[in-house]
């Protein structure tokens, strides 16, 4: 699909994945009057991770049938992009700080995102179909299979990223830092692992927020022993424990989709520039 009926696709696709995901927002509210900052320590916990996991549910069921007419990538962004337009109504980690908040609960909650991440992932690849694009997959050559693992590895550099842009706890700053991060991850995972099909990138680059919560755990644990709340008073959380898990999901799909479509564009043109002096040698 391509033109203008790709483009009424996939914007379709993310006005109907918000959509499904800002329903969810009464049941987001927090102790302190605030949508989020997390789900784990929201007012009601269950009610907010079904109601949650209902609104990713249909979220990811049209971004795999828009990845079904376009690929798996464009699918994931589409959630990716619903998902970001929850997160910029929640709180702030400044908000967690000041309800007592715990960041070992935020690694956990991190994970489970990391988690769900995955299992829209696989849905989406599973609907849409690999991606045409890559040199040879994993089904088909067995041998490339062994890099799946070092792409996926990839997905760390979400952090130094994230500590680099992120500066403050301003929403859109902390997922802006998130995006970037995955769109880093997505190149280098690409760059890597040509020949394997992006599976677990998304879900890794994720997983990266949990380490960086809990290097946010350690540090208050030595910095200070008043809490989270004294710890970000005097500033001293780290950058990477600005994000909160939503951001990071979204960083991940939205991020990590750019990355490997620039990426592919960038290995793609290299492979014309190659394949043009063999087509010159031929022609003498």
């Amino acid at each position: 699909m391509t033109g203008w009926k790709r483009y009424i696709v996939v914007w379709g696709g993310v006005v109907i994945a918000a959509a499904a995901c800002v329903l969810v927002i009464p049941y987001m509210f927090s102790s302190r009057g605030v949508i989020g900052p997390t789900l784990l320590q929201a007012q009601s916990p269950i009610a907010a991770c079904l109601t949650l996991l209902a609104g990713l549910a249909a979220a990811t069921i049209v971004g795999a049938v828009v990845g079904r007419l376009t690929n798996a990538v464009v699918g994931l962004f589409v959630i990716g992009f619903g998902l970001g337009m929850l997160a910029l109504r929640f709180g702030s980690i400044q908000d967690l700080a000041f309800a007592d908040g715990s960041l070992p609960l935020l690694a956990l909650e991190t994970v489970l995102w990391a988690c769900a991440v995955l299992g829209s992932t696989l849905v989406v690849f599973w609907i849409a179909g690999p991606l045409g694009d890559f040199a040879a997959d994993e089904e088909k050559d067995p041998s490339s299979s062994r890099w799946s693992l070092g792409g996926a590895a990839a997905g760390i550099v979400m952090l130094p990223v994230v500590w680099l842009m992120a500066r403050s706890e301003l929403r859109g700053q902390t997922l802006a830092a998130t995006v970037l991060g995955g769109l880093v991850a997505g190149m280098l995972a690409r760059l890597l692992s040509p020949q394997t099909q992006p599976r677990l990138i998304f879900a890794t680059a994720c997983l990266a927020g949990a380490v960086g919560h809990v290097i946010g755990a350690v540090v208050i644990q030595v910095s200070t022993a008043d809490g989270m709340a004294a710890a970000y008073v005097a500033s001293t959380l780290p950058a990477v424990s600005l994000p909160l898990p939503i951001d990071y999901a979204v960083g991940s799909l939205i991020g990590v989709a750019m990355g490997l479509g620039w990426a592919a564009s960038f290995l793609h043109h290299e492979q014309e520039g190659e394949a043009a002096p063999s087509t010159a040698s031929s022609n003498q």
